[in-house]
């Protein structure tokens, strides 16, 4: 009897730290909800103020996220097998800042409404996102007026 086959992107969603808590089948149905982008060095992932579009899991490459209005506000680097971009997403906020590629990079991006379903259904990654959306608003300093994501 063969074992098995695992599909290569749920491998890979298996080493993003966001997502350890769902087993294959969630993490596949995050694969087929999502789609892979390509971008270019330089190339706009989206811009300060636009509107939130989904979660951004990094496959291959590196991203780079600042503010262009703040130019020594500094930046992070976010690199394979990281997310970013759920700050907007749950908050219910445009971005507030800007996010590039740095070199050719590949994204998975779970649109929102994808993304709100995964965390309705799995209560363990919703307390994980709860815990990194507070980590973050206590960091950057603002007050937390969107919506409960549990």
């Amino acid at each position: 009897m063969m074992g098995s086959a695992t599909h290569s992107l749920v491998k890979a969603l298996q080493g993003v730290p966001d997502l350890a808590s769902l087993d294959d089948h969630a993490l596949l149905a995050i694969v087929g909800a999502s789609m892979n982008l390509f971008y270019a060095p330089g190339a706009k992932i989206f811009e300060k103020e636009a509107a939130s579009e989904g979660l951004y899991i990094v496959l291959s490459g590196e991203v780079r996220v600042f503010d262009p209005d703040d130019p020594e506000g500094g930046e992070s680097r976010v690199g394979p097998g990281r997310s970013f971009g759920e700050l907007s997403l749950l908050l219910e906020r445009k971005h507030s800042k800007t996010a590039e590629a740095v070199i050719d990079t590949e994204l998975m991006v779970l649109p929102e409404e994808s993304f709100r379903e995964l965390l309705e259904h799995t209560p363990d990654l919703a307390r994980h996102f709860e815990r990194r959306l507070a980590e973050q608003v206590q960091v950057r300093g603002e007050t937390s007026e969107g919506p409960e994501i549990s």
